[in-house]
């Protein structure tokens, strides 16, 4: 009998049978709806995974064939939401140019009268860089996000790819920023996106950074972190989870995003601001929302640590048992308490308080 300790034994026999390098093999299983949802989310979860997503597993070749049925589809499906939430949220819709790009206003009918106490949040909506509009995907979180803090909300039309390349969405939000900063000023003004549109919001405010623009008093990256590529654990275990493309074997991945970003260095800050100190360090106070069962997971709770360890002002909200972009689908009770978060951190950071119907505010946090 060796002398060596049973648990020794145990790891070195589990060490003689590992993968090489350390790579786990996940074996199969079945996963349940989580018993915490609400009954509305645990449904939409069932229909999700019934249903599934037919643009998961498509290639970008297959992207680019469809991308016209893809467009149409998704703005007719936003555009029959975005009905639904109008009848909701009281709201006035305006088209307008700011600083040259298409936007459109969304006035809430609960803005404060006193110019003192009026903000404006600009909003980047998503979808992976070459779909939605701002009258689309756009007013999905537009419309709530304005009614629930009284806010104006710039829901902003972006260029997009294939048409267009990177930097060409970062130069239109800071176009829009520009004028918005002659009307307020930045602490007044904050800035969030979903998706493509969270990203976008982290690489607005690194092109800020490079362009010396005053930073704005308060950032909401909602399903996107700070790495273009959504890298970590989470990448894979969504992708077979959601049964879409798992990445290859060296991490990285294909994706629509690259019909936009085209040859870039997605280390670069511009790109991808996570992987810059100086540039976190700028950084507003920032709020994060995500699910477990989103991609973006470990990206998202990456950027979170980073700009904690940095000491900023940073807030990690993840829902459980609800992927990517889950709020978009406002009926859902926990996408409505994710609008409540949201709302009292814009309110909190930008320095007012909230329409009558919603909970006032923390006392703001001292400025860095």
């Amino acid at each position: 009998m060796s002398a060596l300790p049973l648990c020794m034994l145990l790891a070195a026999g589990a060490h003689a049978e590992a993968p090489a390098e350390g790579v786990r093999q996940v074996p199969s299983f079945a996963l349940p709806v989580s018993p915490y949802l609400s009954p509305q989310a645990q449904e939409s979860v069932r229909s999700a995974v019934i249903h599934g997503d037919p643009t998961a597993k498509l290639d970008n070749a297959a992207v680019l064939a469809q991308l016209d049925s893809i467009r149409k589809g998704t703005d007719q499906w936003a555009y029959g939401e975005i009905a639904e939430l109008r009848k909701r949220f009281a709201v006035e819709l305006h088209h307008e140019t700011w600083g040259g790009i298409p936007v459109v206003r969304v006035q809430p009918r609960s803005a404060p009268a006193d110019p003192a106490n009026q903000r404006l949040l600009i909003e980047l909506h998503g979808g992976a860089f070459v779909f939605g509009r701002a009258d689309s995907l756009g007013l999905l979180e537009a419309i709530p996000v304005a009614a629930m803090t009284g806010m104006t909300v710039l829901a902003v039309e972006y260029r997009q790819g294939p048409e267009h390349r990177f930097p060409a969405a970062s130069e239109d939000v800071a176009a829009v920023y520009r004028a918005a900063l002659a009307r307020l000023p930045a602490a007044h003004i904050g800035i969030f996106g979903c998706s493509a549109g969270g990203v976008l919001t982290g690489e607005s405010l690194a092109w800020f950074a490079k362009e010396k623009l005053p930073m704005p008093g308060a950032a909401g990256l909602f399903c996107a972190g700070g790495d273009a590529r959504y890298g970590g654990d989470s990448r894979y275990v969504m992708a077979a989870i959601n049964d879409a493309l798992l990445p290859h074997a060296d991490g990285t991945l294909p994706i629509m995003e690259d019909l936009y970003y085209g040859d870039v260095d997605f280390r670069d800050p511009l790109v991808s601001p996570v992987f810059s100190e100086p540039l976190l360090a700028q950084f507003p106070p920032t709020l994060f929302i995500t699910g477990t069962r989103a991609a973006e997971l470990s990206n998202v709770s990456y950027m979170h640590s980073r700009l904690v360890d940095l000491e900023r002002v940073s807030d990690l909200h993840v829902w459980e048992g609800l992927g990517h972009a889950f709020h978009l689908d406002a009926k859902l009770p926990e996408s409505q308490q994710a609008y409540r978060v949201m709302a009292r951190f814009f309110a909190k950071h930008l320095g007012t308080a909230l329409p009558a119907s919603h909970p006032a505010p923390a006392a703001a946090a001292a400025p860095r």
